[in-house]
């Protein structure tokens, strides 16, 4: 009669180990959620403000106020969204979106983004209490700096 209890008592205390280990949570990467253009540099180094250039535009041009440029990051995919003046008219033109998937390469720890056969390696760093991010093109060298939307972070929250 021993013998059961013995086997339901490891039995129990098998399930009870095993059972209760808490998962491990995976912290969300820092660039999800929602971006704004902030600047971009070419392969020189040259950096262009956006706000400068648009509000340079918007002030010739008052409807070319619709210009932006932005990037959604959700754990799998990225948007760029770019929408541009129409330089035969006084608007902007339909936005052009770009879609890419996302993963970081664990040798590297550069972030691939991926569209179709076009594989993009970024270097991604975060400052501002992470509502900075910038990109490094690690073929090109272009850098393209954002600004997390904190509006829209703020919002989702509450």
């Amino acid at each position: 009669m021993k013998l059961p209890s013995i086997l339901k008592v490891s039995l129990l205390t098998f399930l009870l180990t095993f059972t209760n280990c808490s998962k491990e949570e995976i912290v969300p990467d820092k660039s999800i959620g929602e971006w704004s253009i902030y600047s971009i540099s070419d392969e020189n180094g040259t950096a262009t403000i956006w706000e400068d250039i648009k509000s340079d535009l918007v002030e010739l041009i008052p409807e070319y106020a619709c210009m932006s440029f932005t990037a959604s990051i959700s754990e799998k995919i990225v948007t760029t969204i770019y929408e541009f003046i129409d330089i035969n008219s006084r608007g902007c033109l339909s936005p052009s979106y770009a879609v890419y998937t996302w993963s970081i390469d664990p040798e590297t720890g550069f972030y691939q983004y991926v569209q179709g056969s076009n594989v993009i390696n970024y270097s991604i760093s975060f400052s501002n209490n992470d509502t900075r991010m910038t990109w490094i093109d690690q073929k090109s060298g272009a850098i393209t700096v954002w600004d997390k939307d904190v509006e829209l972070v703020a919002e989702s929250t509450e």
